[in-house]
Order: C-alpha cells, then structure tokens, then sequence
C-alpha cells in the first residue's frame, strides 16, 4: 500500500496524508490488503470530489477524467490477480521447505486460508456460528490460530485429552496455549471431565503411572468404582513362546465372555508379523487395515490405530525398550494403548520390558498435575443499569467519535460565517414527530425551552445534541410482544394504482411515479439501499442516514416493461405494470420479491410492505443484545423497542439480506400467510425501509451496525 502523501494535480492542495494511511491501516487490524486498498481509494476519492468542486480549481474536462482514473485505483485495482499458492510456495522456499505437488495438509490448508483472509478477501463471510472440535489435541496452534482468526465471530466447543496425542511433535501437549487464545471473554469457561468410565480402577492406575513418565503436564483421570483384575505383566523367552501365550491368554478370555479383543503392536510391519503367527491357534478378524471393520473378534492393530476404539481386553505385544524408548512421544503412544482395555490388560514381553512399564515414574520428571482443578465457571450476566447522566455521558462519547470519524474520512467541513450562525434559542425544534409524543408535547428536561416545529429532520442530531436528551421510542409495545390477531387484518381499503408512468434519475436517488405516489430509490452503500414511497410529496429526513455519505458507482436502466437498478453488491428490478421491486444478487438470484399485486399500503399514517417470503425461508428480527436474533417463521411480532432508546428495527433471512424499517414509533412483521406477509410501521406520513444484502446474516448484522446507530 502507497504511503507517501497524495496532492492534487498541479497544485499545494493536500488530498491524502501519510498519518491517514498509516492510521487507517493500523486501526482496521481485520481488513484484509484488498479491503484496505478499495476503502483508501473511496477516502482518496471523495476527497478529490470536494477538492474538484472548490472554486479555487480549474481543469479541464480531459485533465478530470485522467485524475479520476488515476485516483479510483490509485491504491490498487478493484480485484488482486495474484496467487495465494505461489505467495504460500514462496514462503515456503524461504523456510527451505520442499512439498510435493497435491500433497498439502491440513496445515497447508489452514495457512492458505489465512492468507486468503489476510491478502485477498472484501466481502467476509460467515460460514459457522458455532464450531464443536473433538479430538483436540490432534491439531497444533498453528491450525487453532487460523481457525479462530478466520471465523473469529464464532463460538466454540473444544473437547480432547491431550495426554492421547499422539502426534506428539505437533498437536497439543497441554491446554495452557489454546486456553490464552480462545479465552478471552465474559461467558468463555475451561472445565475439566476427570471422571473416567472406560477403565477398572487397576487399568486406570497402570496407565496413570506410565503417563508420569513423561516431562509434561497431566490431567490424571478418576475412574469410577469398577474394580477388576490386576494388570498381567508376563516375559517369554522368545518369539514362538510370546505368539502361543498370547493366543493362550486371548483364548482365556474369550472363554469368560470377552468378545471384543485387540492385540497391540508397534507398528504396521509388526502387526503383520503377529496376525500371521496367532492365525496358527486362533481366528483372527479381518487383518487388511484398509478394510478392517470395527467388531467383534480378536483384532491385531498398530498402537496408532486403537486411538479412539476401545475393547473388552487388550494385549500389549512386546513393549521392547527399543519400540518404546523413554521420551514423551512414546509416554503418549502406550498411555493410549493401555487405556483401550475395558476390563482386562495384559503386557507380554522377551525381556528388555521399555522402562515406561518396567520402572516407577521419577517423582520430578512430570511438570505439573491437574487433578485437583475446579471447573472454571462462566460469569453469570448482569444486567448493568445507569444512570441517566452516565447515558448522555456515553453518548457525548460516542458523538464525539463520530464526528473524529466524519473529519478523519470525510470531505472538509464547511465554516460559517459569523452571522450565519443561530443562537441556540432560535435552534429548538419540537421532537414530538420522531419521538412519537402528542403534538405540543415536549421532551423531557427541555419543557421550559422555545421550540418550533421540525420541518426536515435533518438537523435531529444537532437537536438532540442541543437538548441534552435521549430519544425514545414512544410505542407502548416492547420488542417482541405479539399483536392480537385481530390487528394482523388488513381492513377494508381500495388498492392502489403502482403502474409506473415516469422516472427521474438523480446524483443521489431515482424517482419512479405511478397514480398511487413517488416511489425514492436511494443507494445508500453497494449494499444498503433506502426504499421511500410518498403519496406525492418529498420525503423527509428521519433518525437514520437519508443518503450515500462516500461516492460509489450505481446505475438505472429503463425499458419499454422493466427498470433496474444496480450496484455492484445488488440489482432492483422493478416491473412497470404493478410496480413491485424484486431484489436480486449481481448474478440475477432472486432473494426476495414486493407482492406484485399489492406492494404497498400508505393511508392515514400507517403504512404496510408485502413481501413474497418463501416457505423454506427463515426471518428473524434483531433483538435487544448485540447478537440477539428472535425467530419469526410463520409467526407476527414487534420488532420495534418501545419505551427504550431510539433504534433501527431490523429483520434478518436465512438468504442473507435484511430489511430495516425507518420507524419511529411502533413497528411489526407480520409473516402467517393467512394474514397477509408484510412489515407495518406506524405514525408517519411516508413508508420508509432500507434493503441490506450481506451474503449472510452475520455479514448483515456487522452492515447494521457500522451505519445504523442509536438515534
């Protein structure tokens, strides 16, 4: 990414400074290269646009053209047309690492998908909510990185036992890592399941000491109270002597009733070896590894592949010093083997029995043990409460960001002059309309102040500001109540005329006329659209943003019986005879249609938007947390928060969009198809909603958030 300062042509007009760049890219961390390099070229371009449009400036039209080319991808093109792999294969000849072709791993993999996240991605998406990982500690941080930085608005479930990872040179020997990683917030927990079901107390004991062998930290289990045989610990003179006392002890136990039987080996060649010499006294099931079926029967297995099985009796097949030297690799390797056995385990060796069995632990060798270890529990939530001065605290703090934010990324300000400037008591406006209060009707802690009345709600922030009073949401329905049914039907009304008859396209919105009213069509961002219908006047401001505050392309085109409109992120069809909008991805999908034999209803300040939702389709609605989402399928509720804080009522589907009505006051969603689907906003004199496509519900939700805020 370019640091160096940016002027405009020809001229000391400064249009990008190195602290920017630099303070951009610092302070957006998740962004990937790509992403970083389109959002500079919208900062870079819309400073140029205010430059260009300042008196002082002179170029002709060539010379405009040529800047704006330059600009638009001064930081780089719209798409990277570089290789992850050749980046990856790259790094890896600098690490001297040689890979076979079509030979990665899931390492490999995990670090493609980094990079890709990284370097190339500009439109997230969120493929899981919730990821449940078993077996643990089979995978390195390295794998656990990648995972939590790519899908890092997920929760997880992690369960494993790293004392059976035997893949000990990259998989997990403790938790201590993955617990500094992924436990970080409010609810997270680390719980130990130390109660063990599987063994005898004498087979849980006998693999617990084998395990104090190694130079790392345990988590010794506690069997229940099962006890059974001791563990037979037998030597042989030879090979012939070993294979018949094995099939003499397996024969013994299949004569008490054991029916499932592993013989544990080192190794696939040594497993082989044994599989032919017991065949002389015994069955043995199918030895082929590749099409072995788990089952009853005697079984001869290498010690990597009992991981995860379990057997009535296990029979550990000369544990040689020499198989199983003395490291950790080899702790982890006969720890398992040993905890296969359910109820009967016998060792069988020719002498030189590997001291992991032979000898007792070395009390110091271990680092640490955790049998002792509460269960960490999860923080119950508390619901914190304040104080009226410590609401309008936050939100001079919040103000305060945003208007840095508005410097920082936005045009320069506009200074007025002296006599330009109102006195704050010629400033008041009456709220009542937005707040949703009776005419005449002042907000709180500003009743004795001069007010006038609001005529565009555009100067609602400065108001707000000025008053030093919070906005509320005057509907006496709290989010999620349920309508009484009697409600849901639509009453009696003449349907309108939506025909189109002519349009008008402007820098900011598209104006599309039919007999009922205006229809506004405002793109907001390549993914946010604002969807406005009057009964023939303009229409006005309300709490939440009325147009594109960046520059984007857009487009309307017109036939004889269609008109569309596009960005980049969502196309709007809109059909001349009936006058319904039908929202589609970039690729022509259809994610969802207005109802085409009645969109709309405005009439005396109610107003209604059918929706032709499909049945497979699940709509939720945002709700009063940050994450919180209320199921709506085939149900009519509020989606507005009456009595609490102004806020945009949102919508979410499974087909990865949302709609946003601009309600003020009380708004529901109806979607039972007896009733009608459709989202009813009461108390104004316009129908009002923005259409959000995020490819996902997460992606919608993070859209939401960042350009709709609290009023």
């Amino acid at each position: 990414i370019p640091r160096e300062e940016i002027y405009l042509e020809n001229s000391d007009r400064l249009l990008v400074g190195k602290v920017l760049i630099d303070t951009y890219c610092n302070d957006h961390p998740e962004m990937s290269v790509q992403e970083k390099c389109l959002m500079l070229n919208e900062i870079l371009m819309s400073k140029y646009e205010n430059e260009i449009q300042g008196k002082h400036v002179s170029y002709s039209a060539a010379e405009k053209k040529a800047m704006e080319k330059k600009y638009s991808t001064y930081f780089g093109k719209n798409e990277w047309k570089g290789s992850i792999f050749e980046e990856y294969e790259k790094f890896l000849k600098e690490q001297n690492i040689t890979i076979e072709e079509n030979s990665y791993d899931v390492y490999d993999l995990a670090a493609l998908a980094y990079l890709y996240k990284r370097m190339k991605e500009i439109d997230p998406i969120r493929e899981a909510s919730h990821i449940v990982i078993d077996e643990a500690q089979d995978f390195g941080m390295m794998a656990y990185c990648c995972l939590h930085y790519c899908l890092r608005n997920c929760t997880y479930t992690i369960m494993g036992d790293t004392s059976q990872n035997i893949y000990f040179k990259y998989g997990l020997n403790d938790w201590e890592d993955l617990k500094e990683l992924v436990l970080t917030g409010t609810y997270d927990a680390f719980g130990l399941l130390r109660k063990s079901y599987r063994n005898t107390v004498e087979i849980s004991n006998f693999a617990t000491e084998i395990l104090r062998h190694g130079d790392f930290s345990i988590y010794p289990v506690e069997p229940i109270i099962r006890h059974g045989n001791p563990v037979k610990i037998t030597e042989y003179g030879n090979v012939r002597s070993l294979i018949a006392g094995a099939a003499e002890t397996i024969t013994g136990w299949q004569k008490d009733g054991f029916e499932t039987i592993a013989v544990v080996c080192r190794d696939e060649r040594e497993a082989k070896k044994v599989s032919e010499g017991l065949k002389k006294y015994i069955d043995i099931a199918d030895e082929d590894l590749n099409t072995a079926e788990f089952g009853d029967g005697v079984m001869v297995l290498p010690v990597a592949y009992t991981k995860g099985l379990e057997f009535d009796a296990v029979l550990l097949f000369d544990p040689s010093e020499r198989k199983y030297p003395s490291d950790d690799g080899n702790v982890k390797l006969l720890y398992v083997a040993a905890t296969r056995a359910l109820h009967e385990l016998a060792v069988l060796h020719r002498g030189k029995l590997t001291e992991l069995i032979a000898k007792p632990a070395p009390k110091d060798k271990h680092q640490e043990e955790f049998a002792s270890e509460p269960l960490t529990k999860a923080k119950e939530y508390e619901k914190k409460t304040f104080t009226e001065k410590e609401i309008l605290q936050q939100q001079r703090i919040y103000g305060q960001k945003e208007m840095d934010a508005r410097d920082y990324m936005g045009p320069s300000k506009i200074k007025l002059k002296p006599e330009q400037i109102i006195k704050n008591t010629e400033e008041m406006v009456d709220l009542s309309r937005f707040a949703g209060k009776p005419k005449g009707q002042h907000v709180k802690g500003v009743d004795k102040k001069p007010v006038t009345r609001i005529t565009s709600a555009s100067n609602v922030d400065k108001a707000i500001k000025q008053q030093g009073d919070v906005l509320i949401n005057q509907s006496p329905y709290s989010y999620g109540a349920i309508p009484d049914n009697a409600l849901l039907r639509i009453k009696g009304h003449s349907k309108g005329r939506f025909a189109v008859k002519w349009l008008k396209k402007t820098k900011s919105h598209v104006e599309i006329a039919s007999f009922a009213g205006i229809l506004y069509i405002t793109p907001i961002t390549p993914q946010i659209i604002r969807i406005t219908f009057t009964s023939g006047t303009k229409p006005h401001d309300t709490c939440w943003v009325a147009q594109a505050k960046s520059h984007f392309k857009w487009s309307a085109k017109e036939s004889r019986s269609l008109i569309e409109i596009a960005t980049e992120k969502v196309v709007l069809r809109i059909e001349k005879a009936n006058g319904a909008i039908k929202y589609m991805t970039p690729e022509r999908k259809i994610l969802v249609c207005e109802n085409e034999k009645e969109p709309r209803i405005l009439s005396d300040g109610e107003s209604y938007v059918f929706f032709d939702w499909e049945r497979s389709e699940k709509i939720k609605s945002k709700g009063i947390l940050h994450t919180d989402l209320s199921d709506l399928t085939s149900k009519a509720k509020y989606i507005s928060f009456g009595q609490r804080p102004m806020r945009l009522p949102l919508i979410v589907s499974s087909k990865g969009y949302g709609i946003a009505p601009a309600s003020a006051r009380t708004a529901l969603v109806c979607n039972i198809k007896t009733y009608g689907q459709y989202i009813y906003a009461d108390g104004d004199t316009q129908s009002d909603y923005y259409f959000i496509y995020g490819a996902g519900a997460g992606r919608v939700l993070e859209l939401y958030n960042n350009n709709f805020q609290h009023a």
